[in-house]
């Protein structure tokens, strides 16, 4: 008989809750129609939480919450790949999700792997560029190939790619199946 009294209040709140919802359950133009709806307050004690069941809903991938915040990751880097700016793509296809968790807690890591993403995401200053390896630097400008040993980069504003998703998905409640 463990569980009966857990039972029998949750299916009498569920059909109390549908029965004031549906305005009396009399038929449509009836005794029912027009009625205050009913408020239901009950208090929960003795309760018992066990750990390891516990931690399986909070902590694994079998649980519900595992579920919830993987797709708000998701969300995130759908919405991080379309904020960030397109030259060649490969920024975009490396952004990428990485979802771990243990008995402390879940982790999301979202980014990308690519050297210039900081500075994409960030912006840069501006800065002087000289070569390296060799004596000039040389790239194209529209047809004209230049040769220079040094250029000033105006900077680079910033492109908060990341960030904007996430605290977009903040704003909206995290929906556990």
């Amino acid at each position: 008989m463990y569980g009966l009294p857990d039972s029998f209040i949750g299916n009498t709140a569920r059909k109390l809750i549908r029965r004031s919802l549906s305005g009396g359950g009399g038929p449509p133009g009836g005794p029912g129609r027009g009625r205050k709806r009913s408020i239901i307050v009950w208090k929960v004690i003795h309760v018992k939480i066990y750990k390891p069941q516990l931690n399986l809903i909070l902590n694994t991938p079998r649980g519900n919450l595992w579920g919830a915040l993987h797709r708000r990751g998701e969300s995130i880097v759908r919405g991080a790949k379309r904020q960030v700016g397109v030259r060649t793509g490969a920024l975009r296809t490396s952004i990428h999700m990485k979802h771990t968790g243990n008995f402390t807690g879940q982790y999301l890591w979202i980014g990308s792997n690519r050297n210039y993403a900081y500075a994409h995401h960030e912006g840069t200053r501006p800065h002087l560029i000289t070569p390296n390896k060799k004596p000039v630097l040389v790239f194209r400008a529209g047809t004209r190939l230049i040769r220079t040993t040094e250029v000033f980069h105006p900077g680079t504003r910033p492109n908060p790619y990341l960030t904007t998703p996430m605290r977009k998905s903040l704003i909206r409640p995290i929906k556990v199946r």
